[in-house]
């Protein structure tokens, strides 16, 4: 990218850039696999917008010896968007720099700074994220149900989530390769006699369903499993905690990635992507004495630039209440 106004620091890049990886993986931040990232060239941009009409268009292909073809039309719209930059500032007392150097500390504090700001990044992404796929006013109408009661998938003798996936696939216009639950979901579905009885076992066998027989038995490719938490109360209250991904299950379509996690293209109607410009950037703003204390100091900041979109609803299928809120 072109070199910005202010400073950035490309070592403090490549920490970013390295712990990224390492951080989504031991937190276990799925939202880059479920809305995973396309580059675009500039902060405006324009993506297709897939509506659930174009794609039951039914064309004449019926052609006389020497008439025309007949054409089809662009099935989606293009809309226009812009990206959002999301980043976060920790301020580092020279003191405190000076007091760990004493201490032969492994990892500088900027180091430390650096990935404290992109776990907050991350998180917050995780949470915008969450919030796109189990928003029910994201999906098309006839796209979503809520459970409640009997129908709920702790009821082990009343609920059917088998026959519930067979209906979401049989009447999915786009097939879902894709299955977004949290932990308790995934543990409730894994247990159920219902998942047993499709897997060749008997109700009571008691055996825990794998991911991959859970991913057959349903009828996607796999199950995506988030299971992060996030803090519910406010700064200064006790601390209560909650899942990001709560109790509901969303069978998507998600667009094939490439070795970098990039998807290959959103040419066929996804339900969701985000589209980023640039990668992280990651430097330091000094602070003189007086400023930050006796000494001054140092502010690390790190962040992106990027939005998530929903492309088409018609993609996805939500189930609001799978299991009930404890």
């Amino acid at each position: 990218m072109a070199q910005a106004p202010f400073q950035i620091s490309p070592a403090l890049v490549a920490i970013a850039n390295d712990y990224s990886a390492i951080n989504r993986t031991a937190r276990g931040y799925i939202a880059d696999i479920v809305c995973p990232r396309v580059r675009v060239e500039a902060p405006l941009f324009e993506y297709p917008e897939y509506k659930l009409e174009d794609a039951f268009t039914v064309y004449d292909n019926q052609i006389d010896r020497l008439g025309q073809l007949n054409e089809i039309t662009e099935s989606s719209t293009m809309s226009s968007g812009k990206v959002i930059d999301y980043g976060i500032l920790s301020k580092i007392p020279y003191r405190d720099e000076l007091a760990a150097q004493s201490a032969r500390i492994p990892f500088t504090l900027k180091t430390r700074a650096v990935r404290k700001v992109i776990d907050t990044n991350q998180l917050n992404r995780e949470i915008r994220v969450a919030n796109l796929m189990f928003s029910a006013a994201n999906y098309q109408a006839g796209y979503k149900t809520t459970l409640s009661g009997t129908s709920q998938f702790t009821d082990y003798n009343n609920s059917d989530p088998v026959a519930l996936a067979l209906k979401i696939r049989r009447d999915m216009l786009i097939p879902p390769n894709v299955a977004i639950m949290s932990q308790g979901v995934r543990d409730a579905l894994a247990l159920h006699p219902k998942v047993s009885v499709a897997l060749g076992g008997s109700a009571n066998s008691g055996r825990i369903a794998t991911n991959e027989e859970l991913a057959r038995v349903l009828g996607v490719e796999r199950i995506v499993i988030g299971n992060t938490l996030r803090q519910t109360s406010k700064r200064g209250q006790n601390l209560t905690t909650g899942y990001i991904w709560g109790n509901n299950i969303a069978f998507v379509y998600v667009p094939p990635t490439g070795p970098d996690g990039l998807a290959l293209g959103i040419e066929s109607p996804a339900f969701a992507a985000t589209f980023q410009w640039n990668g992280n950037i990651a430097g330091e703003n000094p602070y003189r004495p007086g400023e930050m204390g006796l000494y001054g100091g140092v502010g690390v900041y790190a962040g992106e630039s990027l939005v998530e979109k929903q492309i088409a609803p018609f993609a996805g299928y939500l189930i609001t209440d799978a299991i009930p809120t404890v």
